[in-house]
């Protein structure tokens, strides 16, 4: 079994400052088995990236099975800190990455089966001997040629406006100590449905065209996962090649709120009003300016052109 050394990039404000105090039960249980560590705090916006790019200098190399000792990467932390790592590492997908999730949503770790109980998360990470490849999303942006990898979801439209929404709630840091941290998006929800104006799209997939002229949610996921814990997509995986995508046109009130219902007894897939792609690659078109999110990450408001596929990457897990 490899011996491994932790490279620790905490963000001590995740889920509202769940991140400082799991990572001191983290820190406590690494000293009392003797595992050998070292912590790196991030500070301010993107400095996730600088200390990867740091950790990039001689320290992280791509896995090898055959070596004795492991330098591994371990995140502590939510998904928007997660979603900052796996960017700078985008183009060294075999150096792998333990995860502990931190956050208030914590999707990525919903859909790929981690704990969100931190003390089985690190004794899991601790039993691991080899990484395994996860599906990523690739999305492109088609005019600029900008890409970056995605854990869980892209949205355009109302799913975008709730974690906005969510993102500035006042009530988030509360629900978020009281570990009612997805009720915050509940409650951006509420706010935010009926304002939601339609919009037109376009999708293309590698076998058909087709066109909508009152889309409501457009959402791309890499897993079931949305919202803190909302499966919109229930077949969806982070273990197959396949980008999923989500579409629900403007309906009536009584019609959005019984899909809403059936949202979350996972029987919505079935609804006349949704629409369901699964494909190797697929584009999306939204020619009127929206709002835009990308992991919790505020895209802003403004028209669209993404090309998505799948890309692998290894987690310690």
């Amino acid at each position: 079994m490899k011996k491994l050394i932790l490279h620790l990039l905490v963000n001590q404000h995740a889920g509202s400052g769940k991140g400082a105090k799991q990572y001191k039960e983290v820190q406590k249980q690494l000293i009392a088995k003797n595992i050998p560590f070292k912590t790196y705090f991030t500070e301010y916006a993107s400095h996730e990236k600088e200390i990867v790019q740091e950790l990039l200098n001689g320290t992280l190399t791509p896995y090898k099975q055959d070596e004795p000792f492991e330098n591994l990467l371990v995140v502590l932390g939510g998904d928007g800190t997660l979603h900052e790592v796996v960017n700078a590492l985008k183009h060294e997908p075999t150096i792998p990455i333990g995860y502990l999730p931190s956050g208030s949503g914590n999707d990525f770790a919903r859909g790929v089966g981690i704990s969100r109980k931190i003390n089985a998360a690190l004794t899991h990470l601790l039993d691991v001997n080899e990484p395994k490849p996860i599906s990523l999303m690739e999305a492109m942006d088609v005019d600029s040629n900008d890409t970056r990898l995605i854990l869980n979801n892209v949205g355009v439209g109302i799913d975008a406006k709730i974690v906005a929404t969510a993102n500035h709630s006042k009530a988030k840091s509360l629900l978020n100590q009281m570990k009612l941290g997805s009720l915050s998006y509940v409650s951006a929800a509420l706010s935010s449905l009926f304002k939601q104006p339609s919009f037109p799209l376009i999708i293309e997939t590698t076998t058909e065209k087709k066109e909508f002229e009152s889309a409501f949610l457009c959402t791309t996921t890499n897993h079931p996962y949305f919202g803190g814990g909302v499966a919109i997509d229930p077949t969806a995986s982070a273990y197959t090649d396949d980008v999923h995508l989500i579409i629900v046109e403007k309906i009536f009130p009584l019609s959005l709120a019984w899909l809403i219902i059936k949202l979350f007894f996972k029987q919505h897939l079935t609804s006349p009003h949704l629409h369901r792609f699964v494909d190797s690659e697929l584009t999306l078109t939204c020619p009127l300016a929206q709002v835009g999110q990308a992991d919790g990450e505020e895209l802003g408001e403004r028209d669209f052109k993404l090309h998505f596929k799948t890309t692998q990457h290894l987690f310690w897990m």
